[in-house]
């Protein structure tokens, strides 16, 4: 049995797609699988897809559905797998050409205690500039996992919910996602969210191996972070996971690893918050912030205690000025509606960062 399956969801990616495959059959150590899952295109991916899966029949797995978005073509490849670990790969991202290798002897060298979740290192490719930049927490990364092969358990080592969201840096032991019951939630953006912490906080045996990875395709208009339409929406389904799970979570993990929870989940809520009111479009503006203003105003006070507890200790000082001006705007429904324009926007917050500096002690109220 091959020891590891690349999931691809291809969703119109006929200028990036054959790059990916390449990268993984180039690699140089050969105990894996490729399960590409067509996922309602329109372009000519199907055919690129058909026309590797005929030259590489013993290698390459070919599935064509109706489009049920990222979460939805993973699921499949997901049931399909019938190997030891699986690894999502988007379709504009391409593997370094030791990873499988590199993996596979950190693996042996386990003595036995296999990993549930091996974290690795990608790199961010910014297609504009052409420049590789290091991935956003190496530096958190590298103080978890001092060497390479290195095993720590996230229930213990709690910083390691506190790592980058991204589900295709995280390489699943198939029977640690079958024994938890893991999925993803279909037809919804953000799809890596949610299962972050669901899979980080239920893990006992996580490895790191920071040498080897995958480059991260920056600046694609089809990504959705470039997205400027109602895709953005799907923020508040993804928020709504995560509170139901840290409300429930204490029945299958440790009481102290949910209330470590609330910090990076409230970290990753408000900056997507954030990042969804600078892209989307102005008539769907509205809405979002809307919705926002609902779900930040009936978040319980243990969220805002989490992120006001470790804003200064693990923040820049533009995250945390970003960070209390949005929790100081977004609760009040007045305020909030700054938000729906960049004119107001723009001048409410130079205000803001007034008071802010005036009263720093009425920030969080």
């Amino acid at each position: 049995m091959d020891q590891f399956t690349f999931i691809i969801s291809a969703y119109n990616s006929q200028r990036t797609i054959s790059c990916t495959i390449n990268s993984i059959l180039c690699q140089t150590c050969s105990n894996y699988k490729i399960i590409l899952v067509n996922d309602g295109s329109t372009d000519n991916t199907p055919q690129i897809c058909e026309r590797y899966q005929k030259k590489y029949p013993g290698k390459i797995k070919y599935i064509s559905q109706e489009n049920k978005g990222l979460g939805g073509a993973r699921n499949i490849g997901m049931r399909l797998a019938e190997s030891e670990y699986i690894s999502f790969l988007d379709s504009d991202d391409w593997l370094m050409p030791e990873y499988v290798e590199t993996l596979t002897r950190n693996i042996k060298l386990c003595q036995g205690r296999k990993p549930e979740i091996i974290l690795i290192m990608p790199k961010i490719y910014d297609e504009n500039s052409r420049l590789i930049s290091d991935w956003y927490d190496k530096t958190l990364f590298d103080k978890v996992f001092r060497q390479d092969g290195e095993i720590v358990n996230p229930q213990e080592d709690t910083r390691l919910l506190r790592t980058d969201v991204s589900e295709c840096r995280k390489v699943i032991r198939l029977e640690y996602a079958r024994r938890i019951n893991f999925s993803f939630r279909e037809k919804v953006k953000w799809e890596d969210v949610y299962p972050h912490f669901y899979l980080m906080s239920q893990c006992k045996v996580c490895m790191g191996v920071g040498s080897t990875g995958f480059y991260y395709r920056k600046g694609s208009s089809s990504q959705i972070t470039a997205s400027r339409g109602s895709g953005w929406l799907d923020l508040l389904t993804v928020y709504g996971d995560i509170v139901r799970y840290l409300d429930s979570a204490a029945d299958t993990v440790p009481e102290n690893v949910v209330k470590e929870m609330y910090y990076p989940a409230m970290r990753t809520m408000v900056g997507f918050a954030l990042q969804g009111i600078r892209m989307v479009d102005a008539e769907t503006r509205k809405l979002l912030v809307e919705e926002l203003y609902s779900f930040f105003k009936h978040l319980p006070k243990k969220y805002y205690k989490a992120l006001k507890k470790h804003l200064k200790s693990d923040c820049t000082s533009s995250e945390i000025r970003n960070f209390g001006m949005f929790m100081y705007l977004i609760r009040h429904r007045g305020t909030s509606r700054f938000y729906n324009s960049y004119l107001y926007q723009e001048g409410i917050e130079t205000v803001v960062k007034k008071c802010i500096r005036r009263d720093k002690a009425n920030l969080w109220r």
